[in-house]
């Protein structure tokens, strides 16, 4: 179940990396610069308090407090770094508990924002649903592939006009989040945003 978690929260992180704008692509990870904005991007919804991102990108396992965790569902489950995602991540290995689910979180680098996964609406992302704010923050849900029904999902939440946050779920059937995994990464999303503007 780990791996299979780990999988699922980089579908789409796979496709940022290795595709450019025009989806040419092989899918490929690469060191290439990440998307930047297009002027056929459907209008992407602008940020109007960006968050600052110093304190999430030394320390992306420090965006969601042990109370927070434990509130959510995951007591006693403790960060791991993710160093194969392309910024800074975390995965909270959550599935090899009685709770069942791993969320992650991945801090996109310069040039990755809203307006970039905007333009891969229909091509990268089939599925592309855009969500209430986010304490402010524009968010929408952006799949590569769809793993809904199998407890998987992403969502993107503007943390500036230039940088996205991804947030990632993946839960199995014992999970309360199992049903909606959607609803599972957007309040684990919020729990974040919630720490990362308070300083943390």
């Amino acid at each position: 179940m780990r791996i299979r978690t780990v999988v699922a929260g980089t579908t789409a992180l796979v496709l940022l990396a290795g595709c450019d704008s025009s989806g040419g692509g092989d899918g490929t990870p690469t060191n290439a610069p990440q998307p930047t904005s297009t002027s056929n991007s459907a209008a992407a919804p602008k940020v109007s308090n960006p968050l600052d991102l110093k304190a999430a990108e030394a320390d992306p396992c420090g965006v969601v407090t042990a109370a927070q965790l434990q509130a959510y569902g995951l007591p006693g489950v403790v960060g791991s770094v993710n160093t194969t995602a392309p910024g800074p991540a975390c995965l909270w290995p959550g599935s090899i508990t009685d709770a069942e689910m791993s969320p992650g979180v991945i801090v996109l680098p310069d040039g990755t924002n809203l307006e970039s996964i905007y333009a891969k609406k229909g091509s990268t992302y089939p599925v592309f649903e855009p969500q209430p704010e986010v304490q402010g923050h524009p968010a929408v849900i952006a799949l590569a592939v769809d793993q809904r029904t199998e407890g998987s999902c992403e969502i993107f939440v503007g943390a500036s006009d230039d940088r996205v946050i991804l947030f990632t779920i993946q839960s199995d059937e014992k999970s309360k989040y199992f049903a909606d995994p959607c609803a599972g990464v957007t309040e684990f999303a919020n729990l974040a945003i919630t720490t990362i503007k308070a300083g943390a």
